[in-house]
């Protein structure tokens, strides 16, 4: 401990600070926001689902219908008060056959909805 030197001690006592600050910073300030769930629509039937992830660990999308199983929960967003629309970069998988359903009124991917009151389902 004799060979120790000031500037030693001092580069020391700022690690810690610095390590100290970082912890308290980042380890115990705000968490990134986590989504809850997505919007989502059928596209066979055009109802609203709001899927839930629960205790689930994400929500696939195309999320699988509660009661077919099959995957056709799509992500829609609204684009004003009775306009929705499927993202761009699902218009590819839905145009591979069967899985394009009756609700998708043109090629911009917007949907009919039954309602706009929608299904709230959990994930588990």
């Amino acid at each position: 401990m004799d060979n120790i030197k000031p500037w030693q001690i001092i580069l020391f006592v700022v690690a810690i600070a610095a390590l100290s600050f970082s912890v308290i910073k980042f380890g115990f300030g705000d968490s990134i926001p986590q989504t809850k769930g997505y919007m989502t629509v059928d596209i066979m039937t055009g109802q609203l689902y709001d899927v839930r992830k629960g205790k689930a660990k994400g929500v696939p999308l195309p999320a699988k219908h509660p009661d077919t199983g099959k995957y056709t929960l799509y992500p829609v967003n609204q684009v004003d008060g009775l306009t929705w629309e499927i993202p761009g970069n699902y218009e590819t998988y839905l145009n591979e056959g069967t899985r394009r359903g009756s609700v998708l009124k043109d090629s911009r991917l917007t949907i009919t909805v039954l309602e706009d009151d929608p299904i709230v389902f959990t994930l588990r």
